[in-house]
């Protein structure tokens, strides 16, 4: 399966975008530039965004058509801005068959792309998908938001929250978490103690943890990533564990860097299926 199974359960509101806030910890812009292809060759628009800052994509050669670069996108912007429509460069796209992938973002600084404010991504129009970045981890297997996190447009019909495989049998610690004292309390474990299928249940359903600021009724996906490096039978019980307390509608395991778009969706499972 491609990414795009993930937001196959998603409500639609007719004449607007299915918008997907991207969470949790890392490979979370692997995944936004996923979903974004994975539209895209099926003839659809897709614009992706971020509320918080990631790595320029054009030094990750990240695949997409065009940067469109406005500080008129900013939260502070004194003149602000709407995002862009796809219509030019739906017309480019006609003759290859793909949809049109648009990056934007307030500006650039030290190789990071700006944050947009999120009132201006939930008056998107036009596009199949927005696709939004809506959280930091540094990287790390693990996140729990601050106060201030995570930035999730109101308009979002589905919240991904990604959790990274390889931090199971670990000590919880800054290795393996951002924050790890925000994690510990969300997942109920003291910092420092290993981390079981039960925790990573736990900060899914915390208040204060994976889908915090989830528009009501949005679609809850858990992505959790990085299937190969670990055991089948531990990932699927840390599903189940997830899935059993309620705390998504739907679990995914994942390995988000495979070169194959049709092979980065492993297995999905939940209440309302894909």
């Amino acid at each position: 399966m491609n990414c795009l199974s993930l937001v196959a359960g998603a409500p639609r509101t007719t004449g607007r975008p299915m918008t997907v806030a991207i969470v949790g910890g890392g490979g979370k812009t692997s995944l936004l530039f996923s979903l974004a292809s994975d539209t895209s060759a099926i003839g659809l628009s897709a614009l992706v965004t971020t509320t918080t800052r990631i790595f320029d994509p054009r030094d990750e050669g990240r695949r997409f058509d065009e940067l469109v670069l406005d500080a008129g996108l900013a939260a502070e912007a004194s003149r602000p801005r709407p995002l862009p429509s796809p219509e030019a460069w739906q017309r480019r796209s006609v003759a290859s068959g793909r949809g049109p992938v648009v990056v934007a973002a307030a500006g650039v600084d030290g190789g990071r792309l700006l944050s947009v404010d999120p009132a201006r991504v939930d008056e998107a129009r036009g596009w199949d998908l927005v696709a939004v970045e809506a959280d930091g981890a540094r990287g790390l297997p693990l996140k729990a938001p601050a106060d201030h996190e995570p930035v999730v447009p109101a308009g979002s019909g589905v919240v991904i929250a990604v959790i990274g495989l390889d931090c199971l049998g670990r000590r919880i610690d800054d290795t393996i978490a951002f924050r790890p004292a925000l994690v510990a309390k969300a997942a109920g474990v003291a910092e420092g103690e290993t981390i079981r299928p039960q925790h990573l249940a736990a900060l899914a359903a915390s208040p204060a943890g994976s889908f915090k600021s989830a528009p009501p009724g949005s679609l809850r996906v858990v992505v959790l990533n990085k299937l190969d490096l670990v055991e089948r039978t531990v990932a699927d019980e840390a599903a189940e564990v997830i899935l059993a307390v309620g705390a998504a509608d739907i679990v995914v395991l994942a390995c988000l860097a495979d070169p194959d778009p049709s092979r980065r969706v492993v297995s999905a499972i939940g209440y309302r299926t894909v």
